[in-house]
């Protein structure tokens, strides 16, 4: 029987998409997990952060840090520490790793030993589709239902921007997606308009809904609005166990992205979203809009 954490999910402030400030950081909700959560729980939840883990440390590897989304300076040291002990067993240390870095699957230092013991070094987006590949793909193998459930949801919303993106520029896109099975197979092959999955594939739908919007920022919200939807849904009949914990955490991630971008930047675009897509898609009740803004 799975631990039930009554008192740790009851002290919990609610989280709405649209709060334009946080009760609880994430930082401190990690604080507080590690001292309620069994050992093999709070693990579970570190691995939440794998995909932003892989993404940091590739563009480290390939000193493309200051490119895109900002990496703390805190991850900076932790990575290129990591960095630093890779590079000395690719040259032949048998040094072991430590705790801190022993939390990430084997998958992960098999990839960057191998990337670092190549004659040629892999080229970037390379290092980081392996990493970002063996993280879904692990994850969405745990035993744990949210973590599973998760994971093959990003992994098919990521598969579905690969091909959508792909297809609008041109681009051979198919060497990028993850995993396999009949959704990958129907974007890798099918020339049809809606890649052959039919207007009965809810994901695809939503997905394209949201991409036809013409502003970038108003796209990663609404992805966002799916992810938190889908948390939801997964964990109606969830009350005090590891699930809900762990959906917790990766809305309260969600919502202190969104925030972080600037002072009430948040709220705003929730707003503006909902008056671009309200039309396209039923949101999900937490929102309870009762009615829409206009500009």
């Amino acid at each position: 029987m799975r631990a039930q954490y009554y008192y740790f999910v009851t002290g919990l402030p609610a989280l709405s998409i649209d709060d334009s400030k946080s009760q609880i950081s994430c930082a401190r909700f990690l604080t507080d997990a590690e001292n309620q959560l069994t050992a093999a729980d709070f693990k579970l939840l570190l691995l939440l952060r794998l995909p932003e883990d892989a993404d940091d440390l590739a563009r480290i590897i390939h000193g493309k840090e200051e490119e895109g989304r900002p990496v703390e300076e805190q991850a900076k040291a932790f990575w290129k520490s990591y960095i630093g002990r890779m590079k000395a067993r690719a040259a032949g240390s048998t040094e072991p790793l430590t705790k801190d870095y022993k939390v990430y699957p084997d998958f992960w230092h098999e990839a960057v030993l191998a990337a670092f013991s190549a004659e040629e070094m892999p080229p970037y987006l390379d290092t980081r589709h392996r990493l970002l590949a063996g993280s879904y793909e692990f994850c969405s193998g745990l035993g744990n239902r949210f973590l599973s459930g998760w994971y093959e949801f990003n992994r098919d919303l990521q598969n579905l921007l690969t091909a959508i993106n792909g297809r609008q520029h041109k681009v051979d896109y198919s060497r990028w997606l993850v995993g396999s099975g009949e959704l990958v197979e129907k974007l890798s092959r099918s020339n049809a308009a809606d890649f052959g999955l039919g207007k009965g594939h809810e994901l695809f739908e939503s997905v394209w809904r949201v991409w036809e919007q013409n502003n970038i920022l108003y796209r990663e919200r609404g992805y966002d609005i799916l992810r938190w939807k889908w948390i939801d849904n997964h964990n109606f009949f969830n009350y005090f166990n590891i699930d809900r914990v762990l959906g917790y955490y990766a809305q309260l991630r969600i919502l202190e992205r969104w925030l972080n971008l600037d002072p009430g930047y948040g709220k705003e675009m929730f707003h503006d979203t909902m008056d671009a897509l309200s039309g396209s898609f039923a949101f999900p009740e937490i929102f309870k809009v009762k009615s829409i803004r206009k500009a």
